[in-house]
């Protein structure tokens, strides 16, 4: 088994281009880039931030879609020394807005449109002074730190450096003292996440936290220079960018990916690469397993991951043929994966109803969350989680980062689960006030307080119900101001306008008599109660009108 000695991700992209520089490395749609292409784009592209004005210790937001760009500007902004904060490709105005101001970023890079959404326009209305500065001067009202934006556009952006114009500039910097300078304890990325707060906050991770994780990700999947590792999940996730690409990077492996995740498209990119190894959320995995085009004899995975219940991986089994499928537990504060099974020789039954030991080094612990005491075997209360994984902290938020890891070192989770006998992890949802919506965590007081600005709106509560595809969906339950009528239709378009589709209602309830407790609070489980039993049908309809709507 192989020992991990901690090394910056520079280094560790020189290192993998030395062993396996001919190799590929990636391969997105039709795209293509080997392990000796990478570091030398890599190190073009780093002269070319600091000749923008990016130094060391600079706060750069990435809003890219997976793709070859944005490998070489993280692994680049990585090599120098700055710090990359990924942001959501779905992210509306309001959203980017506060994930660049709040992360102090003094640049931002990003593609001119995906698909539909026009990202300069959106960059636009938060940034009206772009189109009349000139590149690497911006000054901008609403955002004070930001100076320089780089654009991967099909032509010219005023205001803007073209990211390919990049790659020629700063032939002459001396990249070898900055690459130098850096250590692998260092700051290398904010990661923004929600969670029971109003606003996301910012997880600060080293290049050690990130780095370490993907290779012990990889030694868990037995990953090998051989082998061709699909993961869809976008890199602005850790999923994508730490248990996939980061895991094929430290094991010499082919990463193949594609741009925005599409169940025929992957079942596709699978039987056409011959990929062995495989990594996913559950969602992704229920509509690759819902497409008729799934045939198992074109697929030749050997290895994988998934997050979910026990039932999602044994699905993956069944239906994929993925023998060494695992599921694993992990969260955003701890880089994120604190433990996973070993596809090579734990069992498939531990597999499959468990989430796996945890990682070398990483300690997880069950404890009463009224009391803090220690919990034993099989005593279910809230994970914690202590080790080289762990965040340095929140962002600008002292406060929270002390409410989140105690003096101790362990990491509160906020999860409920359980340690069997075994020792093997298992998570059963979240204690605190959460809702998981296919792979995004997802503040309900976040999406309260965009409907709270509906002028019809008196009072709102947003909460999660149980979804068999997205394993729970955004609920808005609602009471409209006197005299007031409105439809779930116009809610949800009201939401779509204003945040990113993820977090928008899948449906609209209008609630007048609220559940509440002695103290005058809202009782949310029995909302939730309430919503299950009219679902199944125990309670009469709503009226026309007042019912639910699910979104699109």
């Amino acid at each position: 088994m192989s020992i991990w000695a901690p090394i910056s991700i520079g280094f560790a992209v020189e290192e993998a281009a030395r062993l396996h520089s001919n190799r590929e490395f990636l391969v997105v749609n039709d795209h293509r880039l080997t392990y000796g292409e990478l570091s030398r784009q890599v190190r073009e592209f780093s002269r070319g931030l600091l000749a923008a004005g990016v130094k060391p210790g600079s706060h750069v937001a990435v809003w890219l879609p997976n793709g070859i760009e944005y490998v070489v500007a993280v692994f680049s902004l990585a090599n120098i020394g700055a710090v990359f904060v990924p942001v959501n490709t779905r992210f509306k105005p309001e959203e980017l807005e506060y994930v660049l101001r709040q992360s102090d970023s003094s640049a931002l890079i990003l593609q001119d449109r995906l698909q539909k959404t026009d990202f300069m326009n959106i960059l636009g209305q938060v940034c009206p002074e772009l189109s009349a500065s000139t590149p690497g001067n911006l000054q901008s009202a609403r955002l004070p730190a930001l100076r320089t934006v780089i654009a991967v556009p099909a032509g010219t952006i005023p205001g803007s450096y073209s990211f390919e114009n990049l790659f020629q500039m700063g032939r002459d910097i001396d990249l070898k003292s900055v690459k130098e300078a850096v250590r692998p304890s260092q700051t290398v990325s904010i990661l923004y996440t929600s969670g029971s707060t109003a606003f996301p906050k910012g997880v600060m991770l080293t290049h050690n936290n990130i780095l370490r994780n993907g290779f012990e990700i990889g030694e868990r999947l037995g990953l090998t220079r051989e082998d061709r590792y699909f993961n869809p999940c976008p890199y602005y996730h850790n999923a994508g960018l730490v248990d996939g690409l980061l895991a094929a990077l430290t094991h010499g492996s082919c990463n193949v990916t594609l741009s925005t995740f599409g169940a025929r498209a992957s079942l596709d990119i699978l039987a056409r690469e011959r990929c062995t190894a495989v990594g996913g959320i559950q969602t992704m995995y229920t509509k690759m397993m819902e497409e008729p085009a799934l045939d198992r004899k074109r697929l030749f995975l050997r290895t994988g991951w998934t997050t979910g219940p026990p039932q999602t991986p044994r699905d993956i089994y069944e239906k994929m043929g993925v023998t060494g499928i695992t599921n694993l537990y992990g969260i955003s504060e701890a880089s994120p994966c604190c433990s996973i099974s070993d596809c090579r020789g734990d069992p498939l039954e531990d597999r499959l109803n468990r989430m796996g030991k945890p990682l070398p080094g990483v300690e997880v612990k069950i404890i009463n969350p009224q009391s803090g005491e220690s919990l034993p075997s099989n005593e279910k209360g809230e994970i914690c989680v202590r080790g080289w994984n762990l965040m340095q902290g929140y962002y600008k938020k002292p406060e929270e980062t002390a409410k989140a890891i105690d003096g101790e070192g362990w990491l509160h989770t906020g999860d409920l689960g359980f340690i069997d006998e075994k020792g093997l992890v298992f998570f059963m949802g979240r204690i605190k006030n959460v809702v998981r919506s296919g792979g995004e965590n997802i503040s309900p007081e976040e999406v309260e307080n965009f409907i709270f600005r509906h002028p019809k709106v008196k009072h709102v509560e947003v909460l999660g119900l149980p979804d068999e595809k997205w394993g729970q969906r955004v609920t808005a339950c609602i009471e409209l101001k006197e005299d007031m009528e409105a439809t779930p239709e116009e809610i949800i378009t009201f939401c779509k306008e204003r945040m990113a589709n993820f977090k928008v209602p899948k449906e609209v309830h209008f609630v007048t008599d609220w559940p509440m407790t002695g103290s005058g609070k809202v009782q949310k489980f029995k909302l939730v109660e309430n919503l299950l039993h009219e679902n199944r049908g125990d309670r009469p309809a709503a009226p026309a009108g007042q019912g639910k709507r699910e979104s699109e």
